[in-house]
């Protein structure tokens, strides 16, 4: 029997399973896409930030199969003289980026149970301050190029978000290769609920607290 003879009926059994599980059969286990997106630092600066953003693949009936986050990773300039760029990453998502007494400061969502280098990033909550029972994160790096851990209201100087949010795989594919300025993050959010509108939306509804 050939091997073309042999394999035949065997994908033919396996496409009589029900439509999305034969299809998940041939789907990637996960995807990547990066892009560079413009950002507003709270002095009105603009600067840009490399994005690249890993999913995996999930069967699990309750997401109906679909591509979910697994792990976000953010490069910068820092533009510190011998430091260059800083390249870090989160589990679930990246809020803000900012610049603050000459330090810079990045904040994100997470879990304790990730840790190492990925790719060439670092994780955050190997060198950041978990924040909220560790379901945040916050980097702090200063002009050396060294990481600090920051004082627990370190994490109030930080005002509004200015990262794209993540609202899934589906929609965040067309990110994939871009060059994302500042007003067309503004113009993305044109229409949506007031939810979803997150550029520029306040972190913490009242500091300390």
């Amino acid at each position: 029997m050939t091997i073309k003879s042999f394999l035949k009926p065997v994908l033919l059994a396996l496409c009589l399973l029900p439509l999305s599980s034969c299809s998940s059969l041939f789907k990637p286990k996960t995807m990547t896409i990066e892009y560079d997106e413009e950002v507003k630092l709270h002095n009105g600066e603009m600067i840009w930030v490399h994005i690249t953003r890993h999913y995996f693949y999930t069967s699990e009936p309750s997401t109906g199969g679909a591509y979910m986050p697994s792990k976000v990773e953010i490069s910068w300039d820092t533009g510190f003289e011998g430091v260059g760029r800083k390249s870090v990453y989160f589990k679930r998502q990246i809020t803000t980026i900012e610049k603050l007494n000459n330090e810079w400061y990045v904040y994100g969502a997470t879990d304790r149970n990730v840790k190492g280098s990925y790719n060439q990033s670092i994780s955050c909550n190997d060198v950041g301050k978990f924040y909220f029972n560790g379901d945040a994160c916050l980097v702090r790096v200063n002009s050396s190029g060294k990481f600090l851990k920051s004082p627990d209201d370190e994490i109030y100087k930080l005002k509004t978000m200015n990262i794209l949010y993540s609202n899934g795989f589906t929609e965040d594919e067309t990110l994939d290769k871009q060059l994302i300025t500042w007003q067309k993050k503004l113009d993305m959010q044109y229409g949506k609920s007031k939810k979803d509108q997150t550029i520029n939306l306040k972190l913490f509804s009242e500091q300390g607290k």
